[in-house]
C-alpha cells in the first residue's frame, strides 16, 4: 500500500500529525526498505541466471539490473530519515564518493575523453563507491526478524542450488547448463577448468567467485542457526541438516580452493566463539559441533564424491606446483595481498590510470594506457586500487578498509562477549575477510555481497547488544495493524533468534 511521509521529521512533525502516525509510517518505511534489500539479495544471486539462461543478449545491460533499486533504497531512507545519524564511517563513504567523482574528472581531463574511459569510470566509481552506504543503511535498520528472514532464504536456496551445481559438475564443459543458451560463443559464459573434462559449477552465477560468496555466507548461516539452543531456533532441525549437506555438496563439486578454505574460516570463527563467547552450552557446542562436522566431511567426501574429490586434489596439486614462488604456498599467497600494491606506488601515475582501470572489464576491452594494459597490473584488490586510484587516493582506500574491518571486530567481540548470541561472529567470518582482503571493488557480485553482508554483522551487533524488549515495544493487532504502547523513544528489537524476551 502506498505511503506519505509527514512533511518535516518527527520531532517537529505538525500538529495534525500525531507521533504515533508518523512512527508508523516511519516502520512502513522501514519494512519497504527491508524487502527492498532483500530483492537486491535475490538479484546479486539470479541475476547471472538471467543472464545465461533467459536473455544472454541483454547480459551487458542486466548486470546493472540491482542499481536501480539500490539507489530507490537510498531514496527511502533520505526522504524517511532511515540513516544512521551518528556514523563517521558512513560519512566518510559519502565524502569518498564525491571525492571519486572529481577524482574521476580529473582523470579524464589529464587523460583524455574517451568512450573506453567513460564506460570504466563509470563502473569503477559504482564498484568502489556505490554500495558502501548500504552497509550502514542495513546496520542501521535490520531488526532480529530481517535477520531470521535473511537466514532461512539462504537455507531454502542452498538446496536447489546444490542440485544445479551437481548438474554442471556431471555435465559436458559446453553444455548450455554451463555456458549458457547463447548460440554466439561470445555471448557464453566459460567458467574455469578443473580437468579436461570437468568445469568448476558456477551456480546461478556468471563465474565461480560469485557462487563462492553464496557458499561461504550459507555456510555462516548454517553455523549460527545450529549453534543456537534448540528451544530458541526459528528453523527446524530437518532444515538445517539437508542445508548444512547442502552447503558439503557445493565445497566438495566446486573444485575451488577459495570456497574450501573460506568455510573452514568460518568453521574457525565459529570455534573462536568457545573462547570468548558467553555461556558454557554454547562455548561448548561452538567447540565441538565444527570441528566434528570437519572431521565427518574429511571422512566422507572421498566416499561420496569420488570425482569430485579427485578433480580437486589434483587441482591443488596443480595450483600448489604453480605457486612454488610463494613462501607458505596457498597461505603465502593469500597473504601476499596485504603487500602486493607496494610494488606500483613508484610505478602508477599520481592519479591512477584511471577508475575502472584496474579491473576484468578493463582486461576484456583491452584498455590501454599510454601502451600499458593497466588491468594485468592489479594481481589483488589493494593492487586495483593503486591502478584505479594511485598512490594517495588508493592507499587512503585501503586504510577505509581495514579501520573498518578493525571497527567491526570491535563491535563483534562486544557482542560476542555480552549475549548468547553467534551470528555476529558468522556474518564477520565472511564480512570481516571479504572487506579487507576480497576482490570487491573488482567483481560486481563480490561488491553487493561484501556490503551487504558487513551490513547484516552490523545489525546483528546492534540487536545483540540491546536490552530485553519492554512493554512499549510495537504490538500486532489482530487486524494485522500496528499500535504504539509508547512513542517517546523508538521501538528496541529482540535478539535475532529469541522467542522470549530478553537474552541470555
Amino acid at each position: 500500500m502506498p505511503f506519505r511521509a509527514p512533511r518535516a521529521p518527527l520531532e517537529a512533525a505538525p500538529a495534525h500529525v500525531t507521533p504515533a502516525i508518523a512512527v508508523g509510517v516511519n516502520e512502513l518505511a522501514r519494512k519497504r526498505l527491508v524487502s527492498v534489500v532483500l530483492l537486491i539479495y535475490l538479484l546479486a544471486i539470479f541475476e547471472g541466471s538471467i543472464r545465461k539462461y533467459v536473455a544472454p543478449q541483454f547480459g551487458q545491460y542486466i548486470f546493472f539490473i540491482r542499481d536501480p533499486f539500490l539507489i530507490y533504497a537510498y531514496v527511502l531512507a533520505t526522504r524517511f530519515g532511515l540513516w544512521p545519524r551518528h556514523s563517521g564511517f558512513l560519512r566518510l563513504s559519502v565524502v569518498m564518493g564525491i571525492l571519486g567523482v572529481l577524482w574521476l574528472g580529473l582523470q579524464t581531463s589529464v587523460g583524455g575523453v574517451s568512450d573506453t574511459r567513460a564506460l570504466l569510470g563509470v563502473n569503477g566509481w559504482r564498484s568502489y563507491f556505490l554500495y558502501v552506504p548500504l552497509a550502514f543503511l542495513v546496520g542501521e535498520q535490520f531488526r532480529a526478524a530481517d535477520l531470521t528472514r535473511f537466514g532461512k532464504i539462504t537455507l531454502w536456496l542452498v538446496v536447489p542450488i546444490a542440485v544445479l551445481v551437481a548438474v554442471q559438475f556431471f555435465s559436458p564443459m559446453n553444455a548450455p547448463i554451463n555456458v549458457g543458451i547463447a548460440a554466439d560463443k561470445e555471448l557464453q559464459f566459460k567458467g574455469l577448468g578443473l580437468n579436461a573434462e570437468r568445469l568448476r559449477p558456477s551456480g546461478p552465477f556468471t563465474s565461480t567467485a560469485g557462487q563462492q560468496q553464496f557458499v561461504a555466507t550459507a555456510c555462516a548461516f548454517v553455523l549460527a542457526f545450529l549453534l543456537v539452543p534448540a528451544a530458541r531456533r526459528r528453523v527446524s532441525l530437518l532444515t538445517l541438516l539437508v542445508a548444512a549437506a547442502a552447503v558439503l555438496s557445493c565445497v566438495a563439486l566446486s573444485g575451488s580452493r577459495g570456497t574450501l578454505l573460506q568455510c573452514l574460516m568460518t568453521g574457525l570463527f565459529a570455534v573462536s566463539i568457545g573462547i570468548v563467547g558467553r555461556g558454557a552450552a554454547l562455548k561448548a557446542k561452538a567447540i565441538v559441533l565444527p570441528t566434528t562436522l570437519v572431521l565427518l566431511a574429511a571422512v566422507l567426501y572421498p566416499v561420496l564424491f569420488p570425482e569430485g574429490f579427485s578433480a580437486f586434489v589434483n587441482r591443488w596439486n596443480s595450483a600448489a606446483a604453480a605457486e612454488t614462488g610463494f613462501e607458505g604456498g596457498v597461505f603465502g599467497r593469500a597473504l601476499y595481498g596485504f603487500v602486493d600494491f607496494i610494488r606500483l606506488v613508484d610505478v602508477v601515475p599520481a592519479l591512477g590510470y584511471g577508475l575502472g582501470y584496474g579491473s576484468n572489464a578493463s582486461i576484456l576491452m583491452r584498455a590501454t594506457v599510454d601502451g600499458v594494459m593497466p588491468g594485468q597490473l592489479a594481481e589483488t584488490d589493494f593492487a586495483r586500487h593503486m591502478v584505479d586510484l594511485g598512490p594517495l587516493f588508493g592507499a587512503g582506500y585501503i586504510v577505509f578498509r581495514a579501520a573498518l574491518v578493525v571497527w567491526l571486530l570491535r563491535q563483534v567481540l562486544s557482542a560476542t562477549r555480552r549475549a548468547s548470541d553467534p551470528l555476529p561472529m558468522m556474518l564477520f567470518a565472511y564480512a570481516g575477510y571479504t572487506l579487507l582482503l576480497g576482490q570487491i571493488s573488482g567483481h560486481g557480485s563480490i561488491t553487493v555481497y561484501g556490503w551487504l553482508f558487513a551490513g547484516l554483522c552490523i545489525a546483528a551487533c546492534r540487536v545483540a547488544l540491546q536490552p530485553a524488549p519492554s512493554q512499549w515495544l510495537a504490538a500486532a493487532e489482530p487486524a494485522g495493524r500496528q499500535r504504539w504502547a509508547r512513542v517517546s523513544r523508538p521501538p528496541q528489537r529482540r535478539p535475532w533468534m529469541a522467542r522470549t524476551p530478553g537474552r541470555p
